[in-house]
């Protein structure tokens, strides 16, 4: 038996991120500008590649995986906590993933989302007349919050929203500043 061979590792990193060393970076993966990476985080591109927008805290321990054909886009301002593992193929603006959280493969993450501490988020299983299940990934509503041991599912009223942005903003600032020390 022969093991499939790997993908080839392209980086594409803006000047302007900060990837800390100790990191597996592994596949084709673009980092946007501004990006914070602390060590012992783990990005795979399996399958098709990974890109990661502007301005995203990627904390140590996480794991973020594409194992489909399609390109797993990241978009900006996103924070993704200690140890928390995703696989979404694809996560919109401004997004909190909490830690030890995990997003499926299954569910695309829209924008201003929050996924609690511990939390798992599977598609959700409606009712069908089809055996086979769905190749589908069920969207996530914007504002949508995972919450509780049930991962629980309710929709945030946006209140705080610029007060959250400018603190996300300024923990950017904070980590250029005090990681390259």
């Amino acid at each position: 038996m022969s093991r499939s061979a790997a993908p080839p590792t392209r980086i594409a990193a803006d000047s302007t991120s900060l990837i800390c060393q100790d990191t597996d970076l592994r596949g084709d993966i673009t980092i946007g500008p501004g990006v914070v990476v602390h060590p012992k985080v783990t990005i795979l591109a399996l399958g098709g590649p990974i890109v990661i927008g502007a301005e995203c805290i990627v904390e140590e321990l996480v794991v973020i995986v594409n194992r489909g054909k399609n390109t797993m886009k990241i978009g900006q301002g996103n924070h993704f906590m200690v140890a928390s593992q995703i696989e979404s193929p694809s996560i919109g603006h401004f997004n909190t993933f909490q830690p030890r959280c995990k997003a499926s493969s299954g569910v695309i993450v829209t924008d201003h989302c929050t996924l609690s501490a511990g939390t798992i988020l599977l598609p959700l299983l409606l009712p069908t007349t089809s055996p086979e299940p769905s190749l589908i990934p069920e969207i996530l509503p914007p504002y949508s919050v995972i919450f509780g041991s049930a991962s629980d599912r309710r929709i945030w009223d946006g209140s705080g929203e610029s007060a959250e942005q400018a603190l996300r903003g300024k923990h950017v600032e904070y980590l250029r500043e005090v990681i390259p020390k």
